[in-house]
Formats: structure tokens, sequence, C-alpha cells
């Protein structure tokens, strides 16, 4: 199977000893589990591990963990059990914040498939930088301006652009598929994705500017 689409293995809970449908919120007594010693973010959720996601599912797996594992929730527990609600909270806090936002989503999944970090490759596609540098000075030119209007409009280049960058990252993620049993045909599209994030990450960086 996909590494990208392996699903959650169910594991029994240890206070009734019932299948879980996700790792630490039993379904059947609503009692938090110890962590897996190795989980990510998408096992955390009970969600499959891929670019595309269902917003609703991974929103209600959140409010419910989130309920189950808020320290007020333990307020009376005992210490052990207080201690594994912060963990969980902060984990589930945490896988929430990354999957929620498509391109930390992106980041994070091209890390577990073994892509590169932006530390570690920092390229761009071809003639991105080159079309980057001329927004950049419309822009300044436009600030020093005050000119309001151009200001909006290099706004809206900007977040097409960022939009468009997205949809070839869904593309290049769907195309990982068909690529799998090539190893550099895989690597080739892994290396692809990093780069399409590279020039997100440039273009959210100036719409910070705006």
């Amino acid at each position: 199977m996909d590494k990208a689409k392996q699903q959650v293995v169910p594991a029994k809970c240890v206070h009734c000893s019932r299948e879980m449908t996700q790792p630490v919120l039993c379904d059947s007594c609503a009692s938090l589990n110890p962590l897996p010693a190795v989980t990510d973010h998408f096992a955390l959720l009970g969600l499959p591990r891929r670019f595309e996601l269902d917003e609703k599912l991974l929103h209600e797996r959140y409010v419910a963990l989130s309920r189950h594992s808020h320290p007020d929730f333990h307020a009376n527990d005992d210490p052990e059990v207080r201690m594994l609600a912060l963990q969980v909270s902060s984990s589930v806090n945490d896988a929430y914040r990354t999957l929620s936002d498509p391109v930390l989503r992106a980041g994070y999944l091209l890390g577990l498939l073994g892509g590169t970090s932006m530390a570690q490759e920092k390229s761009v596609p071809e003639g991105f930088l080159s079309s980057i540098m001329m927004l950049q000075e419309e822009f300044q030119d436009a600030k020093a301006a005050g000119d309001a209007k151009t200001l909006g409009d290099l706004g809206e280049v900007l977040r097409n652009q960022k939009e468009g960058f997205l949809r070839r990252v869904r593309t290049a993620f769907e195309q990982l598929d068909s690529a799998s049993a090539c190893e550099a045909a895989r690597q080739d599209v892994l290396h692809e994705i990093r780069q399409l994030l590279n020039a997100v990450a440039y273009v959210r960086k100036m719409m910070t500017l705006m």
C-alpha cells in the first residue's frame, strides 16, 4: 500500500480493551490512552496520510480530542492522567494547527514521504525569482507613491499566485501514486513539491507586507 494513503491501524483501549479508531481516545469508554511511541499528526487525528483531507472531519476529530484532553476536563483525576491530558492536548493542538493549514500540511506530509525541508533545499520553480522581483519593485514603487489601487491589484496577483502554486502542489501529490513504482520519478515529484512550497513561502512573506 502507498505510504501516503496508509490508514491508522486500530488499537485496543488500555481501559476497556475495546478496539479504537484513533490512537488516544477510546470510542467506547471515552478514556484517554497513552500516546503511541511513534505517531504522526494524521495518525493522531485518525486521518489518512494524504494532502487532500475532509476539513469537516478534521475539525470534528480535533474538537472531540480537545474536549476530552483539555486539562480542565481532568482537573480531579490522578496526576498521571492529568499529565497524559497535557501531553495529548499539546500534541492535538500542534496536529490541528499543521493539518488545517494547506501549506503547513503539504510541508509536513512532504517530510513524512522523504522530501527535503526548506532548510535543505531552497530552489524554486524556473522563472519564479524574476517574476517575484518584478512584483517587489512594483510594490515598492506603489507604496512610495501611496498608490492604493496598485497595491490592491498586486495583493490580488499574489493571492492568485499562491493559490495556483497550491493547486500544482495538490496535483503533484496525486502524481506520487503513479510515480511510486519508480524511485527516480518519485524523487522528482518530491523535489517539485519542495520547489513549489518554497515559492509559496516567498509569496506569503510578500503578502504580509501588503
